[in-house]
């Protein structure tokens, strides 16, 4: 398989330094936009348990990614395979504390100023569900190094929309502007992996199609989502 890889112009070689710097930019995105938001919120009468839950499973996620992007750039592949059983631990632990922290915000008013409680719900099925989608196909396809560490990219490059949102100099815009520069952002963080395809082997890895794809085909089916009448029953329901 490294061999056709190879081959193909897609071998292990020449990327393993980008994706460790990119894990590191995902960790840095998610770190600017939430930190001070959660440091500020930690002063009486505080955030409630399940906040804090929500906030260390997704910086162990972070954490865990950067430290597997480290262990293949040393060609630590045995760690590598054995921590993966701890990242499918995680995600079954995300998806569905991330419906349940999303709902908890709605019902305690805690939605962000740039969204409404239709809105946030309606983002976050449909991000976390393609989260889960990508990082499924990233596993069943784990020995195939080229699709695998791309896809498992862009499933974690989606998770830093909402990081992306609370940055100073979009928090800084009008809460019109904050969704779509934030929605800019997120597509040209994940259009990186495939200039760096087109700058290094001079054509772009279909494992990008899809996953970069499927991350630019979702934005506008957030506003479809939250329009629709289960998500606006689901979120009058939730500020009762």
């Amino acid at each position: 398989m490294a061999s056709a890889e190879i081959a193909h112009g897609f071998g292990p070689g020449s990327d393993r330094r980008f994706f460790m710097v990119m894990s590191l930019v995902v960790a840095l995105v998610i770190a600017s936009g939430f930190g001070p938001s959660y440091a500020s919120s930690l002063s009486p009468p505080g955030l409630p348990i399940w906040v804090h839950l929500h906030g260390a499973v997704m910086t162990g996620w972070i954490l865990l990614f950067a430290a597997q992007t480290w262990l293949v750039s040393r060609r630590a592949f045995g760690l590598h395979w054995r921590l993966g059983w701890l990242s499918i631990a995680l995600v079954v632990v995300m998806v569905p504390l991330g419906v349940l922290t999303n709902a908890m915000a709605i019902h305690r008013g805690a939605t962000p100023p740039f969204f409404t409680p239709a809105m946030m719900m309606g983002a976050d099925v449909i991000d976390l569900c393609l989260f889960a989608g990508l990082y499924t196909a990233a596993i069943l396809l784990r020995r195939n190094g080229a699709w695998h560490k791309r896809l498992m990219l862009c499933a974690t490059v989606l998770l830093t929309w909402p990081a992306l949102a609370r940055l100073p100099p979009l928090s800084d815009l009008s809460l019109s502007m904050i969704i779509p520069a934030a929605t800019g952002l997120l597509i040209l963080l994940a259009l990186i992996g495939p200039g760096f395809d087109l700058a290094t082997r001079r054509r772009v890895h279909p494992a990008y199609l899809w996953g970069v794809g499927l991350i630019i085909a979702a934005q506008p089916l957030h506003g479809l989502l939250a329009a629709s009448s289960p998500i606006q029953t689901f979120a009058r329901l939730l500020l009762a």
